[in-house]
């Protein structure tokens, strides 16, 4: 900690010039003087809390930036360092709207580097209010945060730290996080309540419950078809076998004895025929039904409920399904 700065040049002087406060009575500067004397003795005594309240009775009477730079100072000693950064903070604003006094520049030189010290004892929080319009207060730790200090870099006790921004708008926003000493956290915070949502624009995806229902009608349709192609594969394969046979021993017109293996070739045939049929119409009713599960507007699904769900159609040669869609 910077100490070269004697406690015996930290004086009282009355204050004149455009950025100071009203000039004081002789009366005043006497008072302060004397109590910055009292406080400076404690202080050296190791009194700290004595001289705090013998420092802050100068500055009441003085506002002088040397009076609360042996505030922070003591803070210091009492081993508090957010009050301390908050005092010297304090210092540094009442020094720097009085530079052109050029009497407290030296008081300002120490106070930004005693303060930037303790920052490795306190953990520094900036809240950045997004509406400042729509706040009304800011908790850091606690303790109220000054609007002018918003956007700011504030001490607080390492730790657990609450931040708590009141809106004008409705319930407070809360954070909650831990900081070691030494460490920095920067947030911001939108106290303004969120743009309401254009409902015209909102596009529902959700497929209604009743059109969902079809899509075991799908798979069934689909495996109907499938088994429709087998079929017709199958029996395919053996009219064309017995067809082959028929044509190579027969040579044209089959004789009598030969009937039943042209009747079998016949129902072979057929059968192939049903199979191709019941395999398209299968697969057609399938893929429509599934695409009808996932799709489809909401009237169309009332029209469909009304006129009861879709019923699968088997018969020999046919297959489909019944049903408004």
């Amino acid at each position: 900690m910077a100490t070269s700065l004697s406690l015996a040049s930290l004086t009282v002087t009355p204050a004149f010039g455009q950025t100071a406060p009203a000039s004081p009575t002789p009366d005043a500067i006497k008072k302060a003087q004397e109590s910055m004397k009292k406080g400076v003795t404690l202080y050296k005594s190791k009194r700290y809390n004595e001289a705090i309240i013998e420092f802050r009775a100068s500055y009441a009477s003085v506002p002088s930036p040397n009076s609360r730079f042996q505030i922070a100072r003591a803070l210091v000693a009492l081993d508090e360092p957010v009050e301390a950064y908050l005092e010297y903070d304090g210092v540094i604003e009442d020094a720097t709207a009085r530079a052109s006094e050029g009497k407290y520049a030296e008081t300002l030189e120490y106070a930004v580097a005693e303060r930037d010290q303790l920052a490795g004892k306190v953990a520094l929080v900036t809240v950045t209010v997004a509406s400042p319009e729509a706040a009304k207060s800011l908790l850091i730790g606690g303790r109220e945060v000054p609007r002018a200090r918003w956007g700011q870099p504030f001490p607080a006790v390492p730790g657990p730290i609450d931040v708590e921004l009141s809106s004008t708008a409705g319930a407070p926003l809360r954070e909650e996080f831990t900081l070691a000493a030494g460490e920095k956290k920067e947030l911001t915070l939108d106290p303004a309540p969120a743009a309401p949502v254009d409902q015209g624009v909102v596009i529902e995806t959700r497929v209604p419950e009743s059109r969902r229902a079809l899509r075991p009608y799908a798979y069934a349709a689909g495996g109907v078809g499938v088994a429709g192609l087998a079929l017709f594969t199958v029996a395919g394969l053996m009219a064309s076998s017995t067809y082959a046979d028929l044509s190579e021993t027969c040579g044209g017109r089959c004789p009598p004895n030969r009937q039943s293996d042209v009747d079998a070739g016949k129902t072979q045939q057929t059968l192939a025929n049903i199979g191709l049929i019941v395999g398209a119409a299968g697969l057609a009713a399938g893929a429509t039904l599934f695409v009808l599960s996932i799709t489809g507007s909401e009237a169309s699904d009332a029209a469909q409920t009304s006129a009861g769900r879709p019923q699968l159609l088997l018969g020999p040669g046919y297959a489909g399904v019944r049903g408004t869609f």
